[in-house]
């Protein structure tokens, strides 16, 4: 029996079981298609596949389950857009949503958007929606206009900085707030300080940078990540923010997380995180699997229907031992960074069973932790660093 058969008997909102935790759920409606072919890209469309939108159908049974599936004690849902490039999926698409997440959304429950962007195709109407709506929204930008259009070209092999800086400029005209997700590899490696100028120089405040990972059958030839380039990187930002007084005023996540966890023992990313299985993510045809950068058989949860409980997919998600063990590695357990990187993301252990990239973590997290360390673990603890932080600062 398909899905369009099985809405015939449509499970009622009160059957669908809550899950024991809040879990979240990437979706990408449009699944690989994008109007760049950015050359390092882990998500390449297949040769010969047609690029399929998720149908009104699929929709509507997602958002109503996913929103019922969630712990009866959730004040907020939250809904990730990702791609691809997620806005190929038509701004009809995005308004059907919200219009379905407010049929669906429980009284005093806050339904919120996050969708991340290579900005190219932003317009005025847009960002009326995304204003309206209170959208967070991520721009993938990997630098000024030589690395941009070297590394993210778009399908005829033009540039892409152009566009990309239009969408960008339309965003701050509608006062919509945005990060800028960046991505690293070992051809930037040495620019770290001058690319972190150019971002402030545009005008943003949030700044996240991504390590570009590959698996070896990758089609990105020619690009890697070292774990030297990466803690070399980092530092390099870290140096440049610091001696720049951005405290307060530019917002690297990346270092920001890192103060989070440290305070509260709690990571807000996932990559470090004690344990990890909680994120998702679903292609546009209703495949499901437990991770954006496991999406392979091994870590395959089914296909979405109105069979199988959300509950029951966040729990085998959560049960995976790429979540379980992440953390458990014999080298970790003597790490002094161990409480702010957590071994790190599973998707990144070679065949040695060690991080590709923890002497980089490492070296960043190290730098971090060392001013740190003389505050207890503590909101207390937070509140008087942050005192003692805001008075060196001025």
């Amino acid at each position: 029996m398909n899905l369009a058969q099985l809405r015939a008997q449509q499970i009622p909102i009160a059957a669908e079981p809550r899950a024991a935790a809040p879990f979240h759920l990437l979706v990408k409606p449009i699944g690989a298609g994008c109007n760049l072919a950015c050359n390092y890209c882990y998500y390449p469309q297949r040769q010969g596949e047609r690029t399929k939108k998720m149908d009104d159908g699929l929709l509507e049974d997602f958002i109503r389950r996913y929103i019922a599936a969630q712990p009866r004690y959730s004040r907020e849902i939250n809904f990730v857009w990702q791609g691809g490039e997620p806005l190929l999926a038509g701004i009809g698409f995005y308004k059907r949503a919200l219009a379905l997440q407010q049929k669906y959304a429980p009284p005093g429950v806050r339904i919120s958007n996050s969708l991340q962007t290579n900005g190219t195709l932003l317009n005025a109407a847009w960002c009326r929606l995304f204003k309206q709506h209170e959208f967070i929204i991520g721009v993938s930008l990997d630098g000024d206009r030589q690395i941009q259009d070297a590394h993210r070209p778009d399908k005829r092999g033009g540039g892409s900085y152009e566009a990309a800086l239009r969408g960008i400029a339309l965003l701050q005209q509608h006062r919509i707030e945005f990060n800028l997700l960046v991505v690293v590899h070992d051809g930037v490696a040495d620019r770290a300080q001058a690319m972190y100028d150019h971002f402030v120089a545009l005008g943003a405040r949030y700044l996240q940078f991504q390590p570009l990972m590959l698996e070896g059958d990758a089609p990105a030839a020619g690009y890697g990540l070292s774990a030297a380039n990466w803690g070399r990187f980092m530092l390099a930002v870290y140096r440049r923010w610091r001696g720049q007084g951005h405290w307060g005023k530019v917002f690297v996540m990346n270092i920001e997380h890192v103060y989070a966890q440290y305070f509260t023992q709690v990571s807000p990313s996932c990559v470090h995180a004690e344990r990890c299985g909680g994120n998702l993510v679903m292609e546009p045809d209703g495949r499901l699997y437990a991770c954006d950068h496991l999406i392979d058989a091994q870590h395959y949860l089914g296909h979405f229907d109105l069979r199988t409980p959300f509950a029951d997919h966040a729990a085998a998600a959560a049960a995976m031992a790429f979540g379980q063990d992440k953390s458990l590695r014999r080298e970790c357990q003597s790490c002094s960074v161990k409480s702010v990187c957590q071994g790190g993301c599973p998707a990144h252990v070679g065949a040695d069973r060690y991080n590709r990239l923890c002497a980089g973590y490492y070296a960043f997290f190290s730098a971090l932790l060392e001013p740190l360390r003389a505050y207890p673990r503590s909101p207390q603890g937070a509140m008087q660093w942050r005192a003692a932080v805001s008075g060196s600062t001025g």
